[in-house]
């Protein structure tokens, strides 16, 4: 399926600190390639057979679209979401729901960080058999949760607050993550705003 571009083009994408660690920190300006991950907060069944798309919030979405259990990671299964555009998580099918069928999903959104080549559809690597997976970004903006005053964590309190979410999680913009300085070691999030090329 394209991608219709007009209807979002700009994503916010969670990122933590402890996988940056693991991986490479980013800053505003990179262009990368990197399949996307879903955390799914709501699915059911759709009553619609219609893809869609929208974002509820700066990092939070709802889809309607098929899910496609494609193969066993460990003891889990690996889902493929197709709302227009593609992302994979290893979870297991809520009840009532079967692979193939269409739903409606509330969810956010983080970079895969290349765990897609591992993943086979009857055998097949996913991006043979699925090779619009992989999306090409421009970084546009980082915010960072500063909860500041916490034991160990850098203070960000000269920056402005550039979003607070639902939850009164205060983010503050910078411009390139440092995730072993930002935080003292602890865990925090980033929001990553993302133009989808």
């Amino acid at each position: 399926m394209t991608f219709n571009k007009k209807a979002i083009e700009i994503f916010g994408v969670n990122c933590g600190t402890l996988s940056l660690r693991e991986y490479e920190d980013y800053y505003v300006g990179d262009t990368f390639g990197s399949a996307l991950t879903f955390i799914s907060i709501q699915m059911e069944p759709s009553q619609s057979a219609t893809r869609s798309l929208k974002k509820l919030d700066i990092n939070y979405y709802e889809g309607v679209g098929k899910i496609f259990t494609i193969d066993d990671y460990g003891s889990y299964p690996t889902l493929v979401f197709d709302c227009g555009i593609y992302a994979f998580s290893i979870n297991r099918l809520p009840k009532g729901i079967e692979s193939g069928s269409y739903v409606k999903m509330r969810f956010y959104l983080v970079f895969d960080e290349d765990r897609h080549w591992q993943l086979r559809v009857n055998g097949e690597r996913i991006s043979k058999v699925i090779p619009g997976m992989v999306y090409d970004w421009r970084l546009k903006d980082i915010l960072i949760w500063a909860r500041e005053g916490e034991k160990g964590e850098k203070y960000f309190e000269n920056l402005p607050v550039a979003y607070v979410s639902p939850k009164g999680e205060i983010y503050k913009r910078i411009r390139g993550t440092n995730a072993r300085q930002d935080t003292g070691g602890y865990d925090t999030n980033y929001i990553l705003i993302c133009e989808m090329l």
